[in-house]
């Protein structure tokens, strides 16, 4: 099944790489790579590293009401999350980043991934509300409003679903669950604690917000480092369509999806392809070698393994 999953990734990012490049003329590819300017280019990296320690932060907000753990390890698990999905199948830094807070924290895995889980559903509240604003700014993407909507519905749904796991008295049928997995369990429940605050809900709404606008300027310095003069809701838009495009099946570093979302994402406002496919890989390797070597310079100071047996985060786990 494993196999499956990995070989449909590959044939998507094929597909997506294909239609990225198809009809190209390669030396007006290369011609447009001649304008960028390194020092927007490092500006922009300076930058992604602030947005990076915003995550870190809105991380350590969700976690702190049942441990007191340093951003800096958030910031370490964090990096090292995103360095595994550029080089690993399946999304596999998603896991890689629980197993690393679980062993740097030290964290219960019951709390990593309770925690891991809302910061995710956050993530995909903001793009799904960013979408919305953007249907009535960017003519041609009105098309994925109900989309958006049904998206938007099942992340509502997974917040309220935590709401209620965290304001109702779950020790009656925590206590029908065999007895060697209860603690983990009960661990899990405990760290939604987020939901049960308002003032804490909101401060990591805000820190959402603030990640995602950060993200936004992040492409715009990009844009502008490529020596394009579109205005910041081009920025918005690229990181829409990136956002759902690294969601789907990919091979690892979303090699071809990544190309194909930023390519569609400048259509909209007139972009020729060349111009275009030119700023993709400029963008993806500019996230991609700072994330990539950073990851992985935490991963081998922390002693940590880059594909865990299994990944059994339980195996040894440390518990607060």
């Amino acid at each position: 099944m494993k196999i499956l999953k990995i070989a449909l990734g590959f044939a998507f990012s094929l597909g997506c790489g294909y239609l990225a490049v198809r009809d190209v003329v390669w030396a007006e590819v290369v011609q447009a790579l001649r304008f960028v300017d390194l020092g927007l280019l490092i500006l922009s990296t300076l930058w992604l590293g602030f947005v990076f320690l915003a995550r870190a932060y809105r991380w350590q907000l969700l976690l702190a009401p049942v441990a007191s753990v340093p951003v800096s390890v958030f910031f370490s698990a964090t990096l090292i999350g995103f360095m595994g999905n550029n080089i690993l199948p399946l999304r596999a830094g998603e896991l890689l980043r629980l197993y690393a807070l679980a062993r740097l924290g030290p964290v219960s895995v019951s709390h990593a991934l309770a925690t891991g889980t809302l910061d995710r559903v956050f993530d995909m509240l903001l793009i799904s509300l960013l979408l919305g604003i953007s249907f009535p700014l960017i003519p041609g993407l009105e098309g994925y409003s109900v989309t958006n909507a049904l998206f938007l519905s099942l992340v509502v749904m997974l917040l309220g679903s935590a709401w209620f796991l965290a304001q109702a008295d779950n020790s009656r049928w925590v206590r029908r669950v065999p007895q060697r997995i209860r603690p983990r369990v009960e661990e899990f429940l405990d760290s939604l604690q987020v939901m049960r605050s308002g003032p804490r809900f909101l401060k990591t709404l805000a820190l959402s917000t603030a990640i995602w606008g950060g993200m936004v300027i992040y492409f715009w310095l990009l844009l502008h480092a490529c020596a394009f003069s579109l205005p910041i809701e081009a920025a918005l838009v690229v990181m829409l369509l990136l956002a759902v495009g690294v969601a789907l099946p990919a091979a690892p570093g979303f090699i071809g999806v990544f190309q194909y979302a930023v390519v569609l994402a400048l259509s909209f406002f007139s972009v020729p392809k060349e111009e275009a496919l030119s700023f993709s890989i400029v963008a993806h390797l500019a996230q991609y070698l700072p994330i990539t070597l950073g990851g992985l310079f935490l991963l081998l100071r922390s002693g940590l393994s880059l594909w865990p047996s299994q990944f059994t985060l339980a195996k040894n786990e440390r518990v607060n």
